[in-house]
């Protein structure tokens, strides 16, 4: 029988496949020791050097009890996840979202891990999550900080029903930025997917999506921060330091070689970046400028005329109201989070997102992200208004849906030399 604390290495090996914004992979995870409250004796931490972790952290008793049969040991049960600052985006994401998508998308993806090994998971988010402002702009994962606990429930004494997904579709799951081909009926039927009642997902048309793109991208490079850091996390040459461990890659943006060749030394140079970045701020400025006076059809008759080669647009939407259901307590955590609705919810969306994805890979399909239309105050506003979204309404993740029409990459993680021993 596979001891507790192997199973937990397993699944936090597994939830390190995770998506994440440019593939900076965010979290840090380590195991609870049993009766420690939360002090990290013999860590697993699945964030690299970056958010290694050590000292006390602030665990509960939840990591109590024993998961072997032998009834005369206590194993640990629980992981708890801190985020590791150096590996957020303080300027494409001031509001976190997509750190807290992402978060979500590592407990489900642990979850189904722990699934197939015949246990549920109860997930507490912890009062870190509302406090991520406090986060430094750098540094490792302050382990005493850590965002949301996880523990291995007997699924005798919490019976759940079965994942519809497995580790194997967690492993396999990617991301393809090429062309992809249309395949609208995936998305009529989503029991696999148990989306809550709050969270709805609202189709867009192929040339709103191109639009609205267009201006995330301009107002991307109109933005010296936000492209700095873009730059920053981008991987275009095998000879990168960090190529095989994180951030995006040549192959998994579909940059031809001589073309990434070209473009390499302006993201490892400061001499060389900063006339890009002067140059791209004018040209994303006056780019934003021309599109705004465009005129696009009405929704409905824009989606009649969509080409059933193309991929399926789709914007995932959550209603705070419904997502409090009259709690003053999720509420009052909405009106202060500015990511829309309460941090807690969002990591819920976060959980629904990845399984949506996986809902995708399992039926032989590709997912392109688009955060640029949410990003773009313009592009946000007009998906907001194209969609018809009311105050409380929330637009939390863009993304188009198809069959690949290349060889799908597969992104790296820090993980990968552990993943291979």
């Amino acid at each position: 029988m596979t001891d507790s604390r192997t199973l937990l290495e397993r699944l936090i090996l597994l939830a390190s496949r995770s998506p994440s914004p440019h593939n900076t992979q965010p979290w840090s995870a380590r195991i609870v020791e049993p009766g420690s409250e939360g002090e990290a004796r013999g860590n697993s931490d699945s964030g690299g050097s970056s958010g290694s972790s050590s000292g006390s952290g602030s665990g509960s008793g939840s990591g109590s009890g024993s998961i072997s049969s032998d009834g005369e040991r206590s194993e640990p049960r629980a992981v708890e996840v801190a985020v590791i600052p150096s590996r957020t985006l303080p300027a494409g994401d001031p509001s976190f979202r997509d750190l807290v998508l992402s978060i979500g998308a590592w407990v489900e993806s642990f979850s189904i891990g722990a699934a197939a090994a015949g246990f549920s998971t109860e997930v507490e988010t912890l009062p870190a999550l509302s406090r991520l402002q406090d986060l430094p702009i750098s540094g490792p994962a302050d382990p005493s900080a850590p965002v949301v606990r996880v523990t291995l429930v007997d699924s005798s004494s919490a019976p759940t029903g079965i994942s519809p997904f497995t580790p194997d579709d967690v492993r396999q799951r990617a991301v393809y930025r090429g062309r992809l081909a249309g395949h609208p009926e995936t998305w009529e039927n989503l029991s696999d997917v148990d989306l809550p009642p709050w969270l709805s997902l609202r189709r867009l048309d192929d040339r709103a999506m191109a639009y609205l793109s267009r201006l995330g991208i301009a107002f991307t490079g109109s933005r010296r921060s936000i492209a700095r850091e873009l730059l920053q996390w981008l991987r275009l040459d095998p000879a990168h330091p960090r190529y095989t461990r994180d951030g995006m890659t040549d192959v998994m943006l579909g940059i031809p070689r001589p073309f990434a060749r070209l473009a390499t030394p302006a993201t490892r140079y400061a001499q060389l970046r900063d006339p890009l970045l002067a140059v791209a701020g004018l040209v994303g400025r006056t780019s934003e400028s021309l599109e705004r006076a465009r005129v696009l059809r009405p929704l409905e008759l824009s989606l009649a005329e969509s080409s059933a080669d193309s991929p399926t647009h789709l914007v995932l939407v959550a209603n705070a109201r419904l997502a409090a259901a009259d709690d003053t307590a999720q509420i009052t955590a909405a009106m202060d989070s500015s990511i829309g609705v309460a941090e807690s919810d969002a990591l819920d969306a976060g959980r629904a997102l990845q399984r949506l994805w996986l809902h995708a890979h399992t039926r032989g399909l590709a997912v392109s992200p688009h955060s640029e239309l949410i990003d773009s105050p313009l592009a946000h506003g007009l998906l907001r208004k194209r969609l018809s979204l009311g105050r409380s309404d929330v637009a939390l993740s863009v993304f188009s849906v198809g069959a690949a029409t290349g060889e799908v990459p597969r992104s790296p993680r820090l993980t990968d030399s552990r993943r291979n021993q």
